[in-house]
């Protein structure tokens, strides 16, 4: 026997040469399969985005990375990345309410006003390492280029699972008649591609909003009193709680006994769809529209574009940069002029940076300033609140202690309440301010959005597509926004 025959015996019989046979490609197959789908489970399972019953089992775009990366590892690997980024982002999307991934995407462009570093928190960098954990192990086992035939037979038994269950929409197929109330196969990918062409709400032509509680009690106000004055507060993530407990709380900051004297105070909720921005067209115009489609038509039906025409002055207050979403181009579009903020607000004594993620003007110098304007005749004064914008800082005072009792009631996780905490106190202040205001205006307070939380428990504390509206109509004719 030769000595090369001899080595070859004593070669050991590793895992190398056992994922050579047929045995050893099932176990890449199995591996591949949990590698390329680790992350998305992973995030789907922690942060349960909404809707999350449409997100696939098996995600087609990761199993075509892993064919490509068993033909060219480079190839692959961008495939890989643009695959999970693909689902990262149409997650994101919907979890903050953009009316469409591209919409979502479009809000790159204001990263830089930012503090992004609030951002990185154990939670993305976990993430990141898993993502780099399952890129190295799917780019290990496709180095047996075979595997690729595995890993296209089972796409195609996946998309005929998908169609068996009727939850289909490749190929034009849009019917959603499901067997089974799940996903077997989906291609986020392919939604992001279909909503750049069809651009879905975004691209669409706004429509009314049925119904526009804010809106409409503020045009009937003014129909109503042609001199009288109006605020319209929008807060930041100001959800409806779905407990009676929290709702209560909440509604109690603002409707006090003092307020009584004054206002008549009503509880009311109203429809939201899409983002903060939606919920401004929501009540300034009574518009479901995305802002990028504000033609003269449309401006021509926003409020403050209509109660110019009877002498009322309308004036837009925001404590971030009016860049952010082109605040600085549509406000004055549909008739509201931006306040002029000092060029140094800090250096002109006005508290700064009450978001970390999202520094400005702190809200109670908004507010502030919104009452004192409101205290002129003719005028709707509209305020648009920041400091309750997730994610929120650590709590740096203690949970009253009615609320922290409502919360346990309610079983409310520690976030949630946070969240109240913040938004109770946004109307502790407006309470204040307006107590101590000259005149009675007409004030609306309305929630934007739900809060976007991307853990289930504490965004199913509120309701998922209501927000809520208080409605405060002066009491006495004498105090109608100082009628003269």
């Amino acid at each position: 026997m030769s000595s090369r025959s001899v080595r070859g015996l004593r070669r050991p019989i590793g895992v190398t040469g056992l994922m050579g046979g047929p045995l050893g490609l099932s176990a890449r197959f199995v591996v591949t399969v949990v590698a390329l789908h680790a992350p998305s489970w992973l995030l789907a399972a922690v942060f349960q985005g909404p809707r999350a019953d449409e997100r696939p089992w098996f995600n087609l775009d990761l199993l075509l990375a892993g064919v490509l990366a068993c033909l060219s590892p480079i190839v692959g690997g961008v495939a890989l990345l643009v695959a999970w980024a693909a689902d990262a982002i149409r997650l994101a999307s919907k979890n903050y309410h953009f009316m469409s991934v591209m919409d979502f995407m479009d809000a790159a462009r204001f990263v830089d006003m930012l503090n992004v570093s609030i951002f990185v928190t154990p939670s993305p960098v976990a993430l990141v390492a898993v993502l780099a954990v399952c890129a190295w192990i799917v780019l290990r086992q496709s180095r047996v280029r075979r595997l690729w035939l595995p890993l296209v037979g089972f796409m195609v038994l996946c998309i005929g699972l998908d169609a068996l269950n009727g939850s289909l929409h490749l190929f034009g197929m849009e019917k959603d008649s499901r067997l089974l109330h799940t996903n077997f196969a989906g291609s986020p990918s392919w939604n992001v591609w279909r909503a750049q062409r069809q651009a879905a709400v975004v691209a669409g032509a706004p429509a009314p909003m049925v119904p526009a509680v804010a809106h409409d009690a503020l045009r009937a106000w003014h129909e109503a009193q042609p001199r009288g004055s109006s605020l319209l507060v929008l807060v930041e993530s100001m959800g409806l709680p779905r407990d009676p407990g929290l709702r209560e709380w909440l509604a109690e900051r603002i409707d006090t006994r003092r307020m009584s004297q004054r206002w008549r105070v009503t509880a009311a909720r109203e429809p939201f769809s899409g983002a903060t921005t939606s919920g401004e067209l929501r009540t300034l115009c009574g518009l479901q529209a995305h802002y990028s489609r504000l033609d003269a038509q449309a401006a021509s039906r926003c409020l403050p574009r209509q109660l110019a025409a009877k002498g009322v002055r309308s004036i837009g207050l925001h404590g971030f940069g009016l860049r952010m979403f082109d605040r600085r181009d549509w406000w004055p579009r549909i008739g509201l002029l931006p306040w002029q903020w000092p060029e140094d607000p800090a250096a002109a004594g006005l508290p700064m940076n009450c978001n970390h993620a999202f520094p400005g003007i702190c809200d109670r110098a908004v507010l502030s300033r919104a009452i004192e304007e409101a205290q002129e005749p003719s005028r709707l004064v509209y305020a648009l609140t920041l400091d309750t914008h997730l994610p929120l800082a650590a709590p740096l005072e203690p949970m009253p202690p009615e609320l922290k009792a409502a919360c346990a009631r309610a079983a409310a996780p520690a976030s949630a309440c946070q969240l109240m905490q913040r938004l109770g106190q946004v109307l502790d202040d407006l309470e204040q301010r307006l107590a101590a205001s000259l005149t009675t205006p007409f004030v609306v307070i309305a929630g934007d959005h739900a809060p976007p939380f991307g853990e289930k428990d504490n965004r199913e504390v509120f309701e998922s597509d209501e927000v809520p509206v208080i409605l405060m109509k002066p009491e006495n004719a004498a105090d109608r926004g100082r009628e003269r």
